[in-house]
């Protein structure tokens, strides 16, 4: 009876193991650094939320803290933002906009 106890816990180690190997593999790994790879984040809708949802004047940590807490811009956008987003206070979406090189 112990040696069947055994096997089936064998068996769910192994299921269980299964489930967490596939994040391991080299092509789990490119997707993920596909994902936070920079990218540049569509023009409207970064427009669109410093516009709407942001708070002016604003210094640079804030607008990237602002920009970290949301859902709708993936790592990568976020990582690209906070690359080409220099240090200064900004009065306005426009001027954000500016500085990241969009008119």
């Amino acid at each position: 009876m112990s040696t069947i106890r055994n096997q089936i816990r064998t068996f769910a180690l192994v299921l269980g193991l299964a489930g967490i190997a596939p994040a391991f593999t080299p092509a789990a790994r490119a997707v993920a650094a596909a994902e936070d790879a920079a990218v540049k984040p569509d023009t409207k809708k970064l427009t669109q939320h410093l516009k709407e949802h942001q708070t002016y004047p604003a210094t640079r940590a804030e607008l990237l803290a602002a920009c970290n807490g949301l859902v709708e811009f993936k790592a990568g956008e976020k990582r690209w933002y906070a690359e080409h987003l220099p240090e200064g206070t900004y009065k306005s979406a426009a001027e954000v906009l500016k500085a990241l090189g969009k008119k």
